[in-house]
């Protein structure tokens, strides 16, 4: 074979089959996998081409669990009026669920960890002295901490049960006391209490257990996935998308563009 033809070789560590057996990261998937690893650990070797410690294990699983559900957030209302829109497609209906899962909601996990793996790693000094130079840089740039605050919960339980596993199993630590000193000089900074919220916990302990941030978004994704399916099941049985439906065009206005003092493009929100 020429080195052309070999160069153009697909090559992957995540997979392969023969007629008799099916291999995922190097484990034999009926053997050595199922009725003996849960989801939580095939997500791990999937992602870090390991099996997670017992302790890596019990915290990746709450972590899942910890972000699954939420009540009728944006991502569930699309589900459901995806849902009622295309009752056949129960796939469509998730995926639309989870293509909202960004910097706002479920995906600022990632970034809590590619602040402490990337942004928090280019500085020096202490993690309280890289504390106030992160809280300095988000401040100078506009940007939001993400991780802090929450609109419902003054102190987030799913965050504190989370740190409390963490503490109990002698789990690392080292992003999570990083990511405690961000919190503490934040709320120093703004002069209130801002929530160390589920996000800011999740993206930490991921960090802590080796997980890289570019795929601690996925715990989320598994996660809402869950929930997903969940709300969209419910939907096909009690549904409620013709009421949120409703409730919208209830609630709706409609201007003319060429009036006076209207403008033509409504300013969005970010």
């Amino acid at each position: 074979m020429s080195a052309d033809k070999t160069d153009r070789r697909i090559k992957t560590s995540m997979g392969t089959l023969t007629a008799e057996t099916i291999t995922v990261r190097g484990h034999n998937l009926v053997d050595d996998l199922m009725g003996r690893v849960d989801a939580a650990s095939l997500f791990f070797l999937e992602v870090t081409g390991r099996l997670p410690s017992d302790t890596e294990n019990a915290l990746l699983n709450a972590m899942i669990v910890s972000i699954a559900e939420h009540g009728m957030m944006p991502s569930v209302i699309a589900a459901r009026l995806t849902i009622m829109g295309a009752p056949e497609s129960f796939q469509g209906a998730v995926a639309s669920g989870l293509l909202g899962a960004g910097d706002v909601f479920v995906g600022p996990t990632s970034n809590v960890a590619r602040l402490l793996q990337v942004e928090a790693a280019a500085l020096d000094g202490s993690d309280e002295e890289k504390a106030e130079q992160i809280v300095d840089l988000y401040q100078r740039e506009g940007r939001r901490i993400p991780g802090l605050g929450h609109p419902h919960h003054p102190i987030d339980p799913r965050s504190e049960k989370l740190l409390a596993m963490q503490r109990e199993l002698g789990a690392p630590r080292a992003y999570t006391d990083l990511m405690l000193a961000v919190h503490k000089a934040a709320c120093a900074r703004r002069g209130k209490h801002l929530t160390f919220n589920a996000v800011a916990a999740v993206g930490a302990i991921a960090s802590d257990i080796g997980l890289d941030w570019r795929a601690v978004r996925g715990i989320g994704l598994v996660a809402r996935t869950i929930g997903l399916i969940g709300h969209v099941f419910e939907e096909l049985n009690q549904p409620s998308a013709q009421t949120i439906w409703n409730l919208v065009e209830d609630h709706s206005d409609y201007f003319d563009p060429s009036e006076a003092g209207v403008p033509a493009s409504p300013q969005g929100r970010k």
